[in-house]
């Protein structure tokens, strides 16, 4: 086959398809305000609560297989995974902000102890003042498989 006759081939996703309720019990779950996936299915299924005011105990059951369901269960895990990316990128866009007006203020303030602070706020968010030193000691194979011998040795020997 000649590279003209190839067929264009492309990976397609397909986009997982829930029913209304099914996507409503994801929401729910994600929005993580509701205390468990018994009460996520009891607020989006509009169980009745028994005469003590609690959730009836079928619903666990019937929650417990909605959330087994491999459709579920990947939309579930796709959701979170969004919604922790857009954390990170929400807090990356704050970081830059900041660190854009402190960069600013440094250097258009009218006040020199303004200007002295952006400053040092600034280096505080590369850690140029940091008291901490840190040392990491390069050792070989051979002597970190000594020392555990030693230690193994010293505490047979403790018995």
């Amino acid at each position: 086959m000649s590279e003209e006759e190839k067929p264009n081939l492309k990976v397609v996703k397909k986009e997982i398809e829930l029913t209304i309720k099914q996507r409503q019990f994801v929401d729910e779950i994600i929005k993580g305000k509701l205390g468990s996936y018994k009460e996520a299915y009891a607020k989006v299924y509009d169980v009745t609560l028994t005469k003590q005011g609690k959730i009836p105990k079928w619903v666990e059951v019937e929650a417990s297989k909605l959330v087994a369901n491999p459709k579920i269960a990947i939309s579930i895990q796709r959701a979170i995974e969004r919604k922790e990316q857009s954390a990170v990128a929400s807090s990356l866009r704050t970081r830059n902000y900041v660190i854009d007006q402190l960069y600013r203020e440094s250097k258009e303030s009218d006040s020199d102890s303004a200007r002295i602070r952006a400053l040092e706020l600034l280096g505080k968010s590369v850690s140029l003042f940091s008291d901490v030193v840190e040392t990491k000691e390069a050792r070989t194979s051979d002597e970190v498989e000594a020392d555990i011998e030693e230690r193994i040795e010293a505490l047979l020997n403790k018995q």
